[in-house]
Order: C-alpha cells, then sequence, then structure tokens
C-alpha cells in the first residue's frame, strides 16, 4: 500500500494536466481582494440554506420526508506569481425533519464541521498554468461522471490528495494519488481505499476536444451501505470522451469500460457505459432560450461469476440523472430533453424530462448518492418510469442566488415491483399500504438560498 502511495505522490509531482477552464468552472470575480507585497488574498464565504420535500419511495408509500440543509464555509485564497494555497474550514448539516420517515432518495442525515479545503501548489505564470498540489482539494474529471466534487451535497466532495498538471499548448496532462474515506461514517473514519489517476487531453479545436483518463480504486473494506459490498477489492475503470462548446453549441459523448475483483463477491468485474448530450442555445430568440437532449446507458448483471453492474466510482449528484436523484449511471438505460429560458438577466426557467429504464430488470435500481432502492429477483418489467423537474432561479445581486424547483416521478412497473418486494421484505402491514400495484407517483419540492462571495 505504502508503494501506492508512494507511487501516486510521484506521479502527481511529476505529471499533470488539462487547462483548468476546461475542468474547473471559473469562479464568480473576486469581492474583497486585497494584496499584501507579491500576495493576493481573497476571502472565501459561501453560506447555503435550503429545505426539501420528499414525498419518498419508502416501503410504505404514506411517509413523507422533510430535511433542512445548511452549509457555511469561511477561507482565505492567498496566491502569488509561483505558490498558491487555500483554507476552506465547512459547517455543513443536514437535519432530518421527519425522523420517521425512511432515507431512500437524496442525501442521510448528517453533521459535519472541518475542513473543505486545505492545500497549497506551485504553478507557473500564465492563464493555464501548470502545477503540484498538495492536500484536501475539490477534484473533478471530465464531466463529474466518474470523479465529480458533488457541490449539490449537504458537504460536497473534497479529497485529500496528490495531484499534479502539466499543461503544453494544446495538450495537457494530469496525475492524481488520493485517499478515500466515507462521508457518511463521520469526518474521523479511517481510510477504506486509495484511488490512482491519470488523465490526457487534446484540445485541437474549441468544438472538438478529446479526453481520456483512468481511475484505479483499491478498497479494503467497503463503506456503509455501499454497492452491496461490491466496492471491497480493485476497481480499474478507464474512460474516452470527445466534447466541444464552441458559439452556441455544446456536446459531448463518453465511453467507459471497468475490470477488476470484487472480492467480498468473489467474481471479477467486467461492466461498461455510455452517455452523450448535445444543447443548442438561441441567442437571438427571445428569452434566450435552450434546449439539450441526452442519453446514458451502464450495464447491470453478468453471468453468475462475472459482476457486471457498472459502478459510477465518485459521482456528481443533481446533474445528469434528475433533480430527485432516483437513478444513477448503474444499471440503467435512460433518455432526457431539458429546455431552459432567461427571461432577463437575474432569472432563470428551466424544465428537463427524463424516462428510465433498468437494464437487468432483476438487478438493483440504485440512486445518485449510490444507495439501493432495491431489487426485485423475479421482476420482468424494466421501466422505472417518467420524471420531470422543473425550476426557477433569480439572482438580484451577482453573490445572491435564490431558486426553488418543483419534481414528479411517475412509477413505472419495474419500479414498482422493486417497492413492493422491499414492502414484502418488512411486515404485513407495509404490504397492505402499498398495495398489490405499489406507489405509483414520487414528488419532491426544495427551496434554497445562497450567497458566495470568493
Amino acid at each position: 500500500m505504502k508503494r501506492r502511495l508512494a507511487l501516486g505522490a510521484a506521479l502527481g509531482c511529476a505529471m499533470v494536466a488539462a487547462r483548468a477552464g476546461a475542468q474547473e468552472s471559473p469562479p464568480p470575480a473576486p469581492l474583497g481582494t486585497v494584496t499584501a507585497g507579491p500576495w493576493t488574498l481573497t476571502p472565501v464565504v459561501e453560506v447555503r440554506v435550503r429545505g426539501e420535500y420528499r414525498h419518498d419511495l419508502d416501503a410504505y408509500a404514506t411517509d413523507d420526508r422533510g430535511l433542512l440543509v445548511e452549509r457555511a464555509r469561511l477561507g482565505l485564497d492567498a496566491s502569488d506569481d509561483a505558490l498558491k494555497a487555500r483554507v476552506v474550514l465547512q459547517d455543513a448539516r443536514a437535519l432530518d425533519l421527519t425522523p420517521s420517515a425512511p432515507v431512500i432518495t437524496g442525501p442521510a442525515p448528517m453533521a459535519l464541521t472541518g475542513a473543505y479545503e486545505a492545500w497549497g501548489e506551485a504553478h507557473t505564470p500564465g492563464l493555464y498554468p501548470s502545477f503540484v498540489r498538495i492536500g484536501r482539494q475539490p477534484v473533478s474529471w471530465g464531466e463529474g461522471r466518474l470523479l465529480g466534487i458533488a457541490d449539490e451535497s449537504p458537504a460536497g466532495r473534497a479529497l485529500d490528495a496528490v495531484r499534479g498538471r502539466l499543461a503544453i499548448g494544446a495538450v495537457s496532462v494530469e496525475a492524481l494519488a488520493a485517499v478515500l474515506t466515507d462521508p457518511s461514517a463521520g469526518a474521523t473514519i479511517d481510510a477504506y481505499g486509495e484511488l490512482l489517476g491519470a488523465r490526457l487531453e487534446w484540445a485541437f479545436d474549441p468544438l472538438f476536444k478529446l479526453e481520456a483518463y483512468a481511475l484505479a480504486r483499491f478498497a479494503q473494506a467497503n463503506p456503509i451501505d455501499s454497492f452491496e459490498g461490491s466496492v471491497l477489492g480493485e476497481t480499474y475503470t478507464g474512460s474516452l470522451r470527445a466534447f466541444g462548446d464552441s458559439y452556441a453549441w455544446t456536446w459531448g459523448v463518453e465511453g467507459a469500460g471497468q475490470l477488476g475483483r470484487a472480492q467480498a463477491l468473489g467474481e471479477d468485474r467486467a461492466a461498461w457505459a455510455a452517455a452523450g448530450h448535445v444543447a443548442r442555445v438561441f441567442d437571438r430568440g427571445m428569452f434566450t432560450p435552450s434546449v439539450r437532449v441526452g442519453g446514458a446507458f451502464a450495464s447491470g448483471s453478468g453471468s453468475g461469476t462475472t459482476y457486471g453492474t457498472f459502478d459510477p466510482i465518485l459521482p456528481d449528484v443533481s446533474t445528469w440523472h434528475g433533480a430527485m436523484d432516483a437513478f444513477a449511471w448503474s444499471n440503467e438505460a435512460e433518455a432526457d430533453a431539458r429546455a431552459t429560458a432567461t427571461p432577463s438577466s437575474q432569472t432563470g426557467l428551466a424544465l428537463e424530462y427524463r424516462y428510465a429504464r433498468l437494464v437487468q430488470a432483476g438487478g438493483p435500481w440504485r440512486t445518485d448518492y449510490l444507495t439501493t432502492i432495491g431489487s426485485a429477483s423475479g421482476n420482468r418489467s424494466a421501466e422505472l418510469g417518467h420524471e420531470i423537474d422543473a425550476a426557477f432561479t433569480w439572482s438580484p445581486w451577482p453573490p445572491v442566488d435564490l431558486r426553488m424547483g418543483y419534481s414528479v416521478l411517475l412509477l413505472g412497473a419495474g419500479a414498482r415491483a422493486v417497492l413492493q418486494a422491499e414492502a414484502s421484505a418488512m411486515t404485513a402491514s407495509a404490504l397492505s399500504s402499498v398495495g398489490s400495484g405499489g406507489p405509483h407517483v414520487s414528488q419532491f419540492a426544495y427551496a434554497q438560498a445562497g450567497l458566495a462571495l470568493y
């Protein structure tokens, strides 16, 4: 294990990667920046309060769930021509307002206080610098489908890692060595594994770029309630992505393959996944409308001696599989369409539709938070259902973000069969409340207020 970490650290210090603009969204213009000699100091202040209501996908089908989420971050960013450091402290809490309701979709109740970011780096000058960075840091590769910061979750995601990036013209390379911990078990839990990665990006043109990356996860234990014990072992994932963003068009296509060993199950891994989307902005239309269509596929169970369910490793939430987080890039196929409009520079509207199915009808149904809703071994229908999301955003002042949304999921026969199977494993009263057909509708609503200065 020490050799693996040493190797990852050496790669991180020697190598690294892509243009910062291609991987990390630029932050808002700094407010309150001061200069102290060669150093530029920028305060980091973020506060977010969010209320959620879910008519959840629970076995009883009658328990509504309420959640109050708060997150406060306070820190400082310091940089000069060759060095940079950032320390951000965070208090994040998800308070369950209905403790009797089971947690099926969305985040679990939690309370976490500590350092969200604490890193230092040495870098070259320029708009797209090369750097070596050590410490706790958020990391996002590609579109965040396999490695993302999960910023919409209560606490977000940051890794204790050594990371390096080297940019040479249109080519950039990156390496990563990180320790993996389970945030659901508290801030002091021992590491359950390690993650090594390497990434290459080649930007031919703003409208056509290529990205290839590989992730190797070595897990000596299994995180709480994660993939039914299948994380334990070795997981090797390779991804190839083509994408572009120029003028009014944005597009991306990604394919991934997975090998390794699910040690607790005694099975070799053999899984794959693919996803794609294309979007168009009509900048001359009234309210600047845009449309996006996309789809995704991730393999389910393999043969009796092969673990064929794709594992999305550390994905973003509430981004690619709907606002309800009821689906994941695992044993799932979906098609979606999204339309947005901006009636004013401060206001945004969005409407999204999604149709989802299980790839293997008898396999597990998982959520974006990588929890398992359940499975039904005798299930003959793969249909999970139709989700419709509506959202409204308003920013009266750049640091202020106000938003609200409503989602409804019309459950298909496959989803109802899974819920009924889960209910039958509980009590007779639970099964009778679900009914012979299972629940047909799940709903989700939220309201959020945020302030960000950095």
